[in-house]
């Protein structure tokens, strides 16, 4: 009989690891659920731990259908704690299936049961023990000898490793609360740097600039670049301007940006951004009414510093609370910039407004960043997401277009992406790489209400600097001596010796990258 009750409460034990990877948002791994279990069977009849693992579990059950849309803990998370109003807290509640609290109420009422009540196991196999060590050390200590020779990660690289499931979650906790503190501290501390490149002059043309800022777009996947696709029917047929050259500063979005819409300061061979010289903090001294949209991430290990430079806009709005990619981030289409964009237009304002959209566009799992169903059949699916997402971002630039003309407001748009992608796995996909050009050609693109001629432009400009060229474009003179600067937008002169960042923050000739070519610019439709 004693046997039996030792082997049903090993039973309940087990079953309780698994359960609990599964409340706390955790992907269900063996090393998870063992180091659980044998915790639950080492530890758990001492009274103690009895009362932490207790706890444990009933914090478990009550964090579960958190879980269930953001995952385990993270800055989403403490950002949604820190910034929930009431009226989002309702909602958030009022989305749960009824069924969420009735499991929530049944498992907070069994853990509290089973750890009050249940006998647990009396374990003392020194061999059990030893294995339990081993499991819970090997990856924490492969990721330790891995960076050993970079002291700062160590401790860091080590504890990510740690696969105890209560581990992670407190741990994470405390980190995200960290980096959330943190992050918005430097945010308010970066704020109070204001632009110190002299305005000259104010001249707007137009009452709104739009800057669309797209995400991994190669340029030889549209179109309106020549691309055998029809996927940017709008943008071959109402675009202004098509140019065709410009380079990114770098393969990356954190590298890319800051550079695109900010000063840069060269030393040596590197090249730093000056944040506070970027394009919001200059159009408020201009006196414009500023605004970042973004369904990008606003705060995560990360998100640093593209919503640093948001942070310099007089209104933001963000449809993500935490990363970019996080499980929050599910369901969260570009499209949802657009009522947004909507509302601001409604507000009729005598000052110009400049209006910068950051767009998720054709981030990495391209099939995830689909709104709708597949618009492209080519040979590969991840290929056919691609082509396709590029089309809703088309068809995002026409809407907002439309939401300009719906309040007869003139404007003028940019359009470009932050950095492009390289092919991999036999050309089956794309990620990033920067080796390659085809990473750094990217899309350029006006559209303008005053404007009804196309141009197309065939001239190869840099990334670095463009603040200054976006400055020209929405007519403010900078006191800065440059081609962007001194010349009209189309008598910009082709740029030779361009360089862009590597993975090591250095600079490297772009003429010296390798080529990749689209291997489907000439493929059949299906």
């Amino acid at each position: 009989m004693t046997s039996k009750k030792n082997l049903f409460s090993h039973v309940i034990c087990f079953v309780l690891a698994v359960v609990l990877v599964y409340l706390l948002g955790y992907p269900q791994r063996i090393d998870r659920i063992l180091l659980t279990y044998f915790s639950l069977i080492f530890l758990a009849r001492y009274p103690f731990f009895r009362i932490f693992f207790g706890t444990s579990f009933v914090i478990a059950a009550f964090y579960a259908p958190i879980a269930f849309y953001y995952g385990p803990p993270n800055v989403a998370v403490i950002s949604a704690l820190f910034e929930t109003d009431i009226d989002e807290i309702k909602e958030f509640f009022a989305q749960l299936p009824i069924y969420f609290f009735l499991i929530t109420f049944l498992l907070v009422s069994l853990f509290i049961l089973i750890f009050i009540k249940m006998p647990f196991p009396h374990v003392n196999n020194r061999l059990l023990i030893i294995f339990s060590l081993i499991l819970i050390c090997y990856k924490p200590a492969k990721a330790f000898i891995k960076f050993l020779p970079t002291n700062h990660l160590i401790i860091e690289s080590t504890l990510d490793n740690v696969r105890y499931p209560l581990f992670e979650f407190y741990r994470t906790l405390y980190t995200s609360k960290k980096i959330y503190f943190t992050e918005k501290q430097a945010q308010l501390e970066q704020i109070q740097k204001q632009n110190t490149i002299p305005i000259i002059s104010v001249k707007p043309n137009h009452k709104n600039y739009i800057v669309i800022i797209g995400e991994s777009v190669r340029k030889d996947y549209m179109n309106a670049y020549g691309f055998n696709y029809d996927n940017t029917p709008f943008a071959s047929q109402y675009a202004n301007i098509i140019w065709d050259g410009l380079i990114s500063p770098a393969s990356n979005t954190q590298s890319s940006v800051p550079h695109f819409i900010s000063q840069s300061i060269y030393l040596d061979n590197t090249v730093n951004a000056q944040l506070n010289n970027n394009i919001v903090s200059i159009a408020n001294e201009a006196g414009f009414e500023t605004y970042w949209l973004s369904n990008q991430g606003k705060l995560g290990k990360i998100e640093i510093t593209v919503p640093r430079i948001a942070a310099y806009a007089k209104s933001s709005f963000y449809t993500k609370k935490g990363e970019y990619n996080g499980k929050s981030s599910r369901g969260k289409y570009d499209t949802l910039l657009l009522p947004e964009l909507d509302r601001i237009l409604s507000d009729k304002h005598p000052k110009p407004r400049l209006i910068v959209m950051h767009l998720m566009g054709s981030h990495s799992k391209f099939c995830r960043r689909l709104e709708y169903d597949i618009q492209f059949e080519l040979s590969h699916e991840n290929i056919s997401c691609y082509v396709s997402s590029i089309k809703e971002t088309d068809d995002l630039i026409k809407s907002t277009i439309d939401i300009l003309k719906k309040y007869n407001e003139d404007y003028s748009v940019v359009y470009f992406a932050d950095h492009g992608l390289a092919h991999f796995n036999q050309h089956q996909d794309l990620r990033h790489n920067w080796e390659y050009q085809n990473s750094y050609e990217v899309p350029f693109i006006f559209f303008d209400s005053k404007s009804i001629s196309q141009q197309k432009i065939q001239k190869k400009i840099s990334g670095f600097q463009f603040v200054y060229l976006l400055s020209k474009w929405m007519g403010i003179t900078l006191d800065v001596s440059h081609d962007y600067m001194q010349n009209e937008l189309i008598d910009i002169p082709h740029q030779t010796k361009i360089k862009v960042k590597d993975w090591k923050n250095e600079l490297y000739p772009y003429e010296k990258l390798k080529n990749d070519p689209n291997p489907y610019s000439n493929e059949s439709k299906k």
